[in-house]
């Protein structure tokens, strides 16, 4: 049986009525009231819910707030994760946004949707803002099915709560290639104007000139020559060793930061083209032989790259950029996609269709 006790003040008047419910085999339950039959009835609900063995236990969710289940899952399981740096700091900024006083129990898709806002109005790219709805379902679902957080339903699942527009857009960003541009040039013999054919050099020249004057460039240089040949990402290069470089068969393998596989969890076997080879061994730790390939700070190198890029004047380009540009040239090498698979480590067809772009010329080029 239920047991309602009324709930005084320290004048001694009544001001709530507490419902505990008490069943085998359930923990008791108890919730506050104002008025005694609203406890009668939540009380008999509880009762036939335990007795139908279809009780849930959302005394979890009324007492933890969305801050307290993300700090939990940032601690005990991000660190598990391959990332977990980046994903931590996706944490931290969402820890700092309002809808971290929620409590789980009253948290709503409309909650939800008003941080997507939030976030798109504060200039994030809609990819971060989809990212950060992704951890917090995430999160949420893991404490439903591990930390016996009870709640009806997920809030920030993408069938609750629609995704911004535009993150799923795929970027097309590849290096510009060499050009001839015709400008008027003023010519004292004959006292007019002619054209002159200039050469506009390629990005990528203008990119490795530019790095090699940095001081840095030792290491930036063979990296981006690198990365344009075999596709890895800045990260699989800057945990490379000496040990995963065979050049007497030309292979390479790709473990990722931590050793046991790259981005997707798989170790791969990448071919080393003549131009790969001297890239590797341009680093300046060939000689040793052993220990990493790259013997500086990967968050260094990737603020200087940047900062290169910028003074350059070469608009929109990433490091990571270079995965794209490689992806399309080895496709010219390795027509069939699981091949190319196979190099770039790309898990299905749809992901390396993000990497892969042929530009309209190139398609032209093969019908002939």
């Amino acid at each position: 049986m239920a047991t309602i006790l009324p709930r005084t003040n320290r004048e001694g008047q009544v001001i709530g009525y507490q419902a505990k419910v008490r069943r085998l085999g359930h923990k008791p339950v108890s919730k506050t009231f104002e008025k005694r039959r609203d406890a009668e009835r939540w009380a008999k609900s509880i009762e036939t819910d335990m007795d139908r063995r279809v009780f849930q236990d959302y005394s979890q969710a009324d007492e933890t707030t969305l801050g307290a289940l993300l700090r939990r899952y940032r601690e005990a399981i991000t660190p598990k994760k391959r990332g977990a740096e980046q994903e931590a700091g996706h944490f931290q900024v969402i820890e700092d946004d309002e809808i971290c006083l929620r409590r789980l129990s009253g948290l709503t898709p409309q909650d939800i949707a008003s941080f997507r806002d939030r976030m798109l109005a504060a200039d994030y790219a809609p990819a971060t803002v989809v990212r950060r709805m992704n951890l917090i379902a995430t999160a949420i679902g893991h404490g439903r099915r591990e930390w016996s957080i009870h709640m009806p339903s997920n809030p920030a699942e993408a069938k609750l709560t629609a995704r911004p527009k535009g993150a799923d857009r795929k970027r097309e960003r590849r290096l510009v290639p060499e050009r001839t541009e015709i400008v008027l040039a003023f010519d004292p013999d004959q006292q007019i104007d002619i054209e002159v054919h200039v050469r506009v050099p390629s990005e990528e020249e203008r990119l490795i000139a530019g790095l090699a004057a940095n001081k840095h460039g030792r290491w930036l240089v063979p990296m981006a020559q690198l990365a344009l040949e075999t596709a890895a990402r800045q990260g699989e290069i800057c945990a490379l060793t000496w040990e995963d470089i065979d050049l007497k068969k030309r292979v390479m393998t790709v473990r990722g930061l931590s050793g046991d596989g790259s981005k997707n969890g798989e170790v791969r076997r990448v071919p080393l083209s003549t131009a790969a080879i001297a890239a590797l061994r341009s680093f300046p730790t060939f000689e040793e032989g052993t220990g990493p390939v790259v013997a500086e700070d990967q968050a260094l190198l990737k603020v200087t790259f940047g900062r290169v890029v910028d003074r350059l004047g070469i608009k929109d380009l990433t490091f990571h950029d270079l995965r794209h540009e490689a992806t399309s040239r080895l496709a010219k090498i390795y027509p069939n996609p699981l091949e190319l698979m196979r190099i770039t480590g790309h898990k299905s067809l749809a992901t390396l269709a993000r990497y892969y772009h042929a530009d309209a010329e190139e398609l032209a080029q093969r019908l002939a």
